[in-house]
């Protein structure tokens, strides 16, 4: 049995971290019920010369802990007991460390977010104990909690990760932080020697800009991608600026049909393969009852990559399209959740690349996803 104590938080952090998953068997777990398995066993730290060729054989460095998160993976009970102190064989082992240590910092991430709820959870205790005794008045309670309220409708938690040009990465946005978020210099991906784009204007001239507000503003006027280079660098910032507007009008859902079962872009069965990029807008063959599961039978379609929050998916001589989840929440008023996209769609045979943010909802508990006007 485990000696390791893990805290409510960290469980959550883990679990919430390898989507509600067990690593072994990828069905769904309750949170109050699952395991936390160590890759490489516990007991071996009772055994360090042994550990040390274990940890040799897979290479290893001296920094790897068999208590980190890099080691933990959460799981059925049953595939916990059933491993137990079992060594699993090295290319095992290795691809089961490799999920453990693709979450850690996710986990790390999880952690930070469940201690702001927690301490804004403490916060509001204190807030009422104070006002029990006179020390607040009930204004004055009103106006803290209109400034810095832990409601879902002014607090969104992100998938993905908002990136500026000063390396911070933001996954929680106040609705009250996005006027200021605007004028911050955005990070274009992994591009260190790029910090913005060049958009043009039907009279020749020319504008930089490197903020979501500056990108709007220049739109506005008439500027736009000329390049095909340009119209990849601004997938950035139509993504981001995007993703900006839509959260500050974005309200907390009363209904869901994503939720509970938890589907996603994932679920290509409920994917209608009208979301998917073509060429020409009508094709002889399209059937408008298909979904994007039929074309991967078929063979249409080829997944080149997949996470709980990313879908990659082409077509073999054509159109290639990445999706990902970033934020849900009722963006379109009529009190249903929705999910926010960024969408990428490319020519898996040439140089074609652009993109933006897309919203997809779903009606019903049986019905497919349908994709919302574009924000």
């Amino acid at each position: 049995m485990s000696q390791q104590k893990f805290s409510a938080a960290q469980r959550e952090a883990i679990w919430l971290a390898h989507e509600r998953k067990c690593a072994y068997t990828r069905e769904l777990l309750d949170l109050s019920a699952f395991h936390i398995d160590h890759v490489i066993p516990e007991s071996l730290l009772d055994q360090p010369s042994e550990l040390a060729r274990i940890k040799g054989s897979l290479g290893l460095d001296d920094g790897f802990s068999v208590l980190g998160y890099d080691n933990l993976l959460p799981c059925k009970p049953g595939c916990n007991l059933q491993k137990s102190s079992t060594v699993l064989n090295n290319p095992h082992t290795h691809f089961f460390l490799g999920i453990a240590a693709s979450k850690k910092n996710e986990i790390v991430q999880n952690l930070e977010r469940i201690e702001k709820r927690k301490d804004r959870g403490r916060a509001l205790v204190l807030l009422q104990q104070c006002l029990e005794r006179g020390d607040l008045r009930a204004e004055q309670v009103s106006d803290l909690l209109a400034r810095h309220s832990s409601n879902p409708r002014e607090i969104f938690d992100l998938l993905e990760s908002m990136s500026f040009a000063d390396k911070e990465e933001i996954r929680s946005i106040a609705r009250s932080d996005i006027a200021s978020l605007r004028d911050r210099p955005l990070r274009l991906g992994q591009n260190d020697h790029i910090d913005g784009v060049t958009l043009t204007h039907n009279d020749g001239q020319q504008r930089y800009v490197r903020t979501c507000r500056e990108y709007e503003s220049a739109l506005e006027e008439g500027y736009f991608a000329y390049s095909t280079f340009d119209m990849k660098m601004a997938t950035w910032f139509e993504h981001q600026c995007g993703l900006l507007r839509s959260l500050k009008t974005a309200a907390e859902p009363t209904a869901s049909y994503l939720s509970d079962p938890s589907v996603g872009i994932t679920e290509l069965a409920l994917l209608p393969f009208s979301m998917f990029p073509r060429f020409e807008v009508t094709e002889t063959h399209f059937d408008p009852e298909a979904t994007y599961q039929d074309k991967v039978d078929d063979g249409s379609l080829v997944v080149r990559k997949v996470k709980h929050n990313l879908l990659r998916i082409e077509q073999e001589q054509g159109m290639g399209q990445q999706l990902i989840e970033v934020a849900r929440a009722d963006f379109n008023g009529d009190g249903i959740e929705d999910i926010l996209l960024f969408e990428y769609c490319y020519a898996t045979h040439g140089t074609m690349g652009f993109g933006g943010i897309r919203i997809i909802t779903r009606l019903s508990a049986n019905a497919l996803f349908q994709a919302l006007s574009d924000a």
